[in-house]
């Protein structure tokens, strides 16, 4: 298992290159001249041309990515000249708050998703499946932005049950209950999609699964239903679920971009917008690279959870 490990992790090391490379050549190719972006009304040419010699712009676009490269690797991703701050510390904070967004919508969607494709693939044809599959054609065809804005317009603006907005009050405690209350809307319109998805394709692994012989001689020994279908049949049909969830994590990720936008939720996804919108090169590059690396660290571990159901994906 340690040499699988390894040969993975080996393996994403010309992946995580080739994003770096991808992020940096396509910040270069945006059209406009940062240091003009940067200086605004101050931008006479004596500036911007100080400007660029101060930042390496004036430097090949190879050995400015070998610069930044090397930088980065010392742990230094540069600083953010429209917060004045180090990027790792503000994409370090910024990550927190969309990894409580994402995390919850991943459980949320994992635990629905799976337990919708399990009931469904059981009571095939019937009313469960039905309904099932109804509500999850509906939940795929609906986009997540809308979605949002359906559920603020209803439950916040409407009903009043939860905030409009943020992640924490502006006056009040910042406990435990006022974040569930702020993450609940976000974290559900994240997490139809996806849960749609999963179920989807859970009900199918199932399906496939139920026919196999082994299911049918734990039936004819007289093992309970339930536990013919939760406890044999899920186990195997978690080897070919685990790879869908590993898809819809980069999903629920991405996703949260345009959601932290909906709801004005601070994570790194509102942080690249803003950043991009003021040209702020170094910030959305350190911002791509660390939730690019998160996403190929999530699916190696999504690799090693499959690999101890299914030895044979080893070999």
């Amino acid at each position: 298992m340690a040499g699988y490990i390894l040969k993975r992790l080996l393996s994403a090391v010309p992946v995580l290159l080739g994003i770096s490379v991808i992020v940096f050549v396509i910040m270069a190719l945006i059209p406009g001249d940062p240091a003009t972006a940067i200086l605004g009304s101050y931008a006479t040419p004596e500036n911007v041309e100080k400007l660029n010699r101060d930042l390496g712009l004036d430097r090949s676009l190879v050995h400015r990515y070998f610069i930044w490269l090397g930088n980065m690797l010392q742990g230094d991703f540069g600083r953010s000249f429209s917060l004045n701050r180090a990027v790792l510390d503000e994409v370090l904070e910024r990550f927190n708050a969309t990894l409580v967004l994402a995390g919850t919508s991943f459980v949320l969607c994992s635990l629905l998703g799976v337990a919708a494709g399990v009931v469904s693939a059981a009571r095939q044809y019937g009313a469960a499946d039905k309904v099932i599959t109804f509500a999850v054609l509906l939940g795929i065809s609906i986009p997540s932005f809308f979605l949002g804005m359906m559920m603020i317009l209803m439950f916040a603006v409407n009903l009043r049950w939860f905030p409009v907005s943020g992640m924490w009050p502006i006056y009040g405690a910042r406990d435990l209950g006022a974040l569930i209350s702020h993450l609940t809307l976000p974290a559900l319109s994240l997490a139809v999609v996806a849960t749609g998805v999963i179920a989807r394709l859970s009900r199918a692994a199932m399906l496939e699964v139920l026919r196999q012989d082994f299911i049918r001689t734990a039936r004819a020994k007289g093992v309970h239903e339930r536990a013919v279908i939760w406890r044999h049949a899920l186990r195997a049909a978690m080897v070919g679920i685990i790879p869908v969830l590993g898809l819809q994590a980069g999903f629920v990720l991405s996703g949260a971009v345009y959601i932290e936008m909906v709801f004005q939720w601070p994570g790194v996804g509102r942080m690249l917008v803003d950043a991009i919108l003021k040209r702020d090169i170094l910030l959305v590059q350190g911002g791509v690279v660390l939730v690019a690396s998160c996403y190929v660290l999530f699916n190696i571990a999504v690799d090693v959870a499959q690999s101890l159901l299914d030895p044979r994906i080893r070999t």
